[in-house]
């Protein structure tokens, strides 16, 4: 084992290893964030065309805000510090039809159900004339 963690650490320590290691770590790092992003990026479309559906909604646009929350605590022998979570905190649409205080409640009361948000977290406005 002592052998293995001496070559281990004698790769390491030419540059060229040490470089490959980093531009590894970048790239996961990035495909990581690419990955939390397109998801977030799927959700805000479904939810979107789902609003949008919604008479008098006219076309809608949704962005959701989000922050990472960790899973914390500890059950029993296992710790779950290292679990995190994205949590939506936060929305807005603009919406066409959003000029209607009905469709604008309407609006709201379906963001907070479909992200789990109090209604002071999202905000609906109205689309200005020249469309989404």
């Amino acid at each position: 084992m002592k052998q293995l963690a001496d070559r281990l650490r004698a790769a390491l320590s030419t540059p060229g290893a040490r470089t490959l290691l980093i531009a590894l770590a970048l790239f996961l790092l990035c495909t990581a964030v690419l990955s939390q992003r397109t998801e977030e990026t799927s959700l805000e479309e479904r939810i979107a065309r789902t609003l949008s559906a919604m008479e008098g909604a006219g076309q809608v646009s949704v962005v959701i805000r989000t922050r990472e929350t960790s899973g914390g605590g500890s059950t029993g022998l296992f710790s779950s510090d290292a679990a995190k979570e994205t949590v939506p905190c936060g929305a807005v649409a603009v919406a066409e039809g959003a000029d209607d205080p009905l469709v604008r409640m309407q609006l709201t009361q379906a963001l907070c159900a479909l992200l789990g948000l109090q209604a002071s977290a999202v905000s609906v406005v109205s689309a200005s004339g020249g469309g989404l």
